[in-house]
């Protein structure tokens, strides 16, 4: 038995035409699908990869900040350090207060003193104990004020004691007392003169108005801390 076919060949046609548009529509719409869905990963792999580049960034700023401060630190150590070690060379350690308690203990109420002095000096070095054979003059150091240098390291105490007495003997008694004391050692008077000093007579008295003055004993002693020992050159 043949089939019959009644439908044109025109609708044929029309209807193959409109099944390949189909599948045309139906192929576009995937690629489109696919380049949206390309993209939106794209995109966010993007910005996680620029979220990490940022976090990256703030953390190299911040360890910039952490060497810098660390850097600051270590010379502001050192700079401590070296003032420290300045410091050290520096400080003699004597006890000013215990000196001058001393002091009051020996010295008695037939002296009066006018002036203390406390001067550190550097211990003499072996060369500078032998005797030069020419005059030689020396200047003292000094720094770019025009001050003398102040000693560093190992110096001694030098105590310096000016004042009147109202007798000779007691002037050599306290070069003794000061030479007995553990605190003092090598004490000698540098000045030994006899001075006059005004005494005013006391209100009242008939030589009130006339100025009278009184022989005293002015002196000067020299002496050092006993906390060192100098050993003998030969």
């Amino acid at each position: 038995m043949k089939d019959l076919d009644f439908l044109p060949e025109w609708y044929k046609d029309r209807r193959r035409r409109h099944s390949r548009m189909r599948k045309q529509y139906i192929a576009l719409v995937a690629v489109f699908l696919m380049m949206m869905t390309f993209n939106l990963t794209a995109t966010h792999r993007a910005t996680r990869v620029a979220a990490e580049v940022t976090r990256h960034a703030e953390r190299q700023t911040s360890a910039e900040a952490v060497v810098h401060e660390f850097n600051r630190v270590t010379n502001e150590l050192n700079q401590l350090r070296t003032k420290a070690d300045l410091v050290d060379r520096i400080d003699t350690r004597f006890d000013v207060a215990a000196i001058l308690a001393e002091i009051s203990h020996i010295v008695d109420e037939s002296i009066v003193l006018r002036r203390i002095e406390l001067a550190v000096e550097p211990f003499a070095r072996p060369a500078d104990k032998r005797p030069s054979k020419s005059p030689i003059v020396r200047a003292s150091q000094k720094d770019a004020g025009g001050r003398p240098e102040m000693p560093l390291g190992d110096v001694k105490l030098r105590i310096v004691l000016a004042g009147v007495a109202i007798h000779a003997a007691h002037v050599a008694d306290l070069v003794c007392k000061l030479d007995d004391s553990a605190y003092f050692q090598q004490a000698c008077p540098s000045s030994y003169d006899p001075v006059k000093i005004p005494v005013r007579p006391a209100a009242g008295t008939a030589a009130a108005k006339t100025p009278e003055t009184l022989d005293v004993t002015g002196f000067e002693i020299t002496c050092y801390l006993a906390n060192y020992t100098e050993a003998e050159v030969q």
